[in-house]
C-alpha cells in the first residue's frame, strides 16, 4: 500500500510513487513518564510526557514512474505539499506498515538530487510530527444502555495510550433524575458528577467533551453544574460505573474517542 497524505476530512490529497518508504520514526520518552495533564484534560506533549518525533521518508525512482496519478513532476508536488503542511492539518499514512493509522504532520523538510543516469531521482523527506502519536483513521463509538442505578459496563480502548473521550448522554423514556455520576476504575477510580438546575428527563442530551474541556446540556454550555475529574480511558478494558439520583428510566451513554499509539 502506498504512502499517502490526506486532509482533516480524510480525503487523499497526494499519493507517493512506488519506491518511497518510511525509513525511521524515532521518538523519545522523557525521564518523567508520569502522565501529566492540563486542567481540561489534554496530554502535554513536547515539554511533557513525550517529545515530538521526526518521521523520515526516502525514495529512489525514475521520473518515468511519475504519471498523472502523481502529477507532472515529483519536485513540483513536494513544493506544493510543503505549503499545504504549513497551511492546514495534514495526515500522513505511512503505507503497509500501519495501514489504517496516521500521523498528524505540521510541516516537513525535503531534499532531492538526480543520481546516475538522467531521470533517476532520490528524495529524502523529514516530517515533523509535533503530536507524537499515531491515530486510527476512524473514531470509535461505544454505546451502552443505562436503565438502572448503579449500572456497570466496560469500554475497550484498543490503543496503547490513554485517550480523553467525548461522552454523550441521551435521556430516554421515563428518565427523571437530578444527578449523574460516572467513574472509571482504570483511571484510578476517578469520577465526575453532573447535577443541573432542573431534573434530567426524556429527550435531554448532555455532552461531556474531555478533549476540549466542555460540558453542554441540549447544546448550551453548562460547566457550572459539573464537578470532579475529567476521566480518561486507559489502554485496554475500562470498567465504568454509572450512578443516578432519582428514576433512571432508559438512557444511552456513548463514549467516542480515537485510538492512538506511541
Amino acid at each position: 500500500m502506498s504512502i499517502t497524505l490526506k486532509n482533516s476530512a480524510n480525503t487523499t490529497t497526494y499519493i507517493f510513487p512506488k519506491g518511497c518508504n518510511i525509513v525511521s520514526e524515532p521518538y523519545d520518552y522523557r525521564l518523567d513518564t508520569e502522565a501529566r495533564t492540563y486542567q481540561h484534560g489534554a496530554v502535554i506533549v513536547g515539554d511533557g510526557k513525550v517529545e515530538p518525533r521526526i518521521v523520515t521518508l526516502h525514495g529512489l525512482f525514475n521520473v518515468s514512474m511519475v504519471d498523472a496519478t502523481y502529477g507532472a513532476t515529483i519536485i513540483a508536488n513536494l513544493r506544493e505539499m510543503h505549503q499545504q503542511c504549513y497551511a492546514s492539518v495534514v495526515r500522513l499514512y505511512p503505507g503497509a506498515q500501519y495501514t489504517d493509522e496516521y500521523y498528524t504532520v505540521k510541516c516537513f523538510h525535503f531534499g532531492h538530487s538526480y543520481v546516475g543516469t538522467v531521470g533517476n531521482v532520490e528524495v529524502d523527506i523529514d516530517f515533523l510530527v509535533a503530536d507524537p502519536f499515531r491515530y486510527y483513521k476512524d473514531e470509535t463509538t461505544d454505546s451502552n444502555t443505562v436503565d438502572e442505578s448503579p449500572e456497570a459496563f466496560t469500554v475497550s480502548n484498543g490503543g496503547d495510550i490513554e485517550v480523553f473521550p467525548v461522552i454523550t448522554w441521551t435521556a430516554g423514556a421515563a428518565a427523571n433524575f437530578s444527578k449523574v455520576r460516572i467513574a472509571n476504575a482504570e483511571d484510578g477510580g476517578k469520577y465526575f458528577e453532573y447535577e443541573p438546575a432542573a431534573n434530567i428527563e426524556n429527550g435531554d442530551v448532555i455532552e461531556f467533551d474531555f478533549q476540549e474541556g466542555t460540558v453542554e446540556l441540549n447544546g448550551s454550555s453548562d460547566m457550572a453544574h459539573f464537578t470532579g475529574s475529567f476521566i480518561k480511558l486507559a489502554s485496554g478494558t475500562n470498567n465504568i460505573t454509572v450512578t443516578l439520583t432519582g428514576t433512571p428510566g432508559t438512557n444511552d451513554c456513548s463514549f467516542v474517542f480515537r485510538k492512538r499509539w506511541l
